[in-house]
C-alpha cells in the first residue's frame, strides 16, 4: 500500500469526516460562556478534535468482530486489516494524552478535569460494554453532553441557564442519535451479531430488505424529539434571547422552518419500508445538521454572526470536504 493511502486509512480510522462536529460542541460551549480569545477558542476545538478520535477509534478497536458481520463495513481499516489494532490503541493512548496536557496547560480547574474526566470515562464504559449491556446509550449521549459543559469550563466553573438548557438539549438529541439513528443504521446486523441494546429490544431489524419497527419504539422515538423541541422552545423563551419579539421576523422564519424539517425528516427515518442504510445515513445527516442549526440559530445574540456563520458551515463544509476526499462521496462516509 502506497503512503498516500495508508494516510487515507489512518483518516478514515480517526473518522475525520465527522470530527468538527465534535470538536464544535466544545466550541459552542466556550462561547455560550463568553470565551473571546481566537487562540483559545482554536486550543478548545482541536481538543474536541482530540476526543473525537479517541472515541471513535476506540470504538472502532472494540467493534472489530461485530462489523465483520456487515458486508458494507468489511473495508473498515481495522476489519480488513488495513491498519493493526495495535495502532489503534497507541492512537488512543496518545489522543487523551495530549488532550489532558493541552487542559492543564491552558485551562486548568478543578472543573474541567473532572468533566474531561468523566466524559471520557463514560465513553470508554460505552464503547467496551455498549453492544452487551441495555442502556449504555444514554451513557454515551451523558458523555458528549459533558463534553460540551466541559468546553463552557474552560471559561467558568459558574455555569449559566442557558448552558444548562443547551446541554439536556443536546442530551436528548444524542439519546436521538444513539438509540434511534444507530439502531436504525445497524438494524441488518446488530441483531445477527446479538446486539444488546434499545434497538434489537423493540424489535427493530430487518426482514427479507424491509425495515422491522415496532410502535413501542416509534413511541420512544417521538417522545425523545418531542422532549428535544420542547427544550428548543424553552430556550427562545429566555431572556438572553427573546426570540419571539416582535422586530425577529426572519429567525423566527428559519427557526420555525428548521424544526419543520425537523420533524418531515424524523417521520422519514421512522417509517422507512426498504432498508437502505445509505438511506438511513443520508436522513439522520439532515436531522443531525438541523438539529444543530436549531440551536446555533437561537444562540446569535450570544455568540455573534461570525461565530454563528462558522458554527454553521464549518462541520458542514468539513464534512463533506473529508467524505468526498476519503470515501469518493460528500455525503455518504463508509461507516
Amino acid at each position: 500500500m502506497s503512503i498516500s493511502n495508508k494516510i487515507l486509512e489512518y483518516l478514515r480510522l480517526l473518522r475525520i469526516h465527522s470530527s468538527a462536529s465534535t470538536a464544535s460542541l466544545l466550541f459552542l460551549g466556550a462561547l455560550i460562556m463568553g470565551q473571546q480569545d481566537s487562540f483559545l477558542l482554536l486550543t478548545v476545538f482541536f481538543i474536541g478534535l482530540l476526543g473525537h478520535f479517541f472515541g471513535f477509534v476506540l470504538n472502532d478497536y472494540i467493534d472489530i468482530k461485530i462489523d465483520k458481520e456487515c458486508l458494507e463495513l468489511k473495508k473498515k481499516p481495522l476489519v480488513s486489516g488495513s491498519i493493526p489494532k495495535e495502532h489503534a490503541l497507541i492512537i488512543v493512548f496518545l489522543t487523551g494524552f495530549v488532550s489532558y496536557f493541552l487542559t492543564i496547560f491552558f485551562f486548568f480547574s478543578v472543573l474541567s478535569i473532572i468533566l474531561l474526566t468523566t466524559a471520557a470515562v463514560l465513553g470508554i464504559i460505552y464503547n467496551v460494554f455498549g453492544k452487551k449491556i441495555l442502556g449504555l446509550d444514554f451513557v454515551a449521549s451523558g458523555s458528549l453532553s459533558l463534553f460540551f459543559l466541559f468546553g463552557a469550563s474552560t471559561v467558568s466553573d459558574e455555569f449559566t441557564m442557558m448552558v444548562c438548557i443547551v446541554c439536556l438539549a443536546l442530551f436528548f438529541e444524542f439519546i436521538f442519535l444513539h438509540t434511534v439513528e444507530g439502531g436504525l443504521k445497524d438494524a441488518d446486523h446488530d441483531s445477527l451479531a446479538g446486539v444488546k441494546n434499545l434497538a434489537t429490544l423493540f424489535g427493530i431489524g430487518v426482514k427479507d430488505g424491509n425495515l422491522v419497527t415496532t410502535s413501542k419504539f416509534l413511541v420512544f422515538a417521538y417522545m425523545l424529539k418531542g422532549v428535544f423541541i420542547g427544550l428548543i422552545i424553552l430556550l427562545s423563551l429566555q431572556p438572553e434571547i427573546n426570540l419571539w419579539a416582535f422586530d425577529n421576523y426572519i429567525i423566527q422564519i428559519i427557526v420555525l422552518l428548521l424544526i419543520s424539517v425537523i420533524i418531515i425528516t424524523t417521520y422519514k427515518l421512522l417509517h422507512l419500508v426498504v432498508y437502505t442504510r445509505s438511506k438511513v445515513k443520508k436522513l439522520y445527516t439532515i436531522l443531525n445538521s438541523s438539529s444543530l442549526a436549531l440551536i446555533i440559530i437561537l444562540l446569535l445574540p450570544l455568540i455573534g454572526i461570525f461565530c454563528a456563520v462558522i458554527l454553521l458551515i464549518l462541520p458542514i463544509a468539513w464534512y463533506a470536504f473529508f467524505n468526498l476526499a476519503l470515501y469518493g462521496k460528500p455525503m455518504q462516509p463508509r461507516v
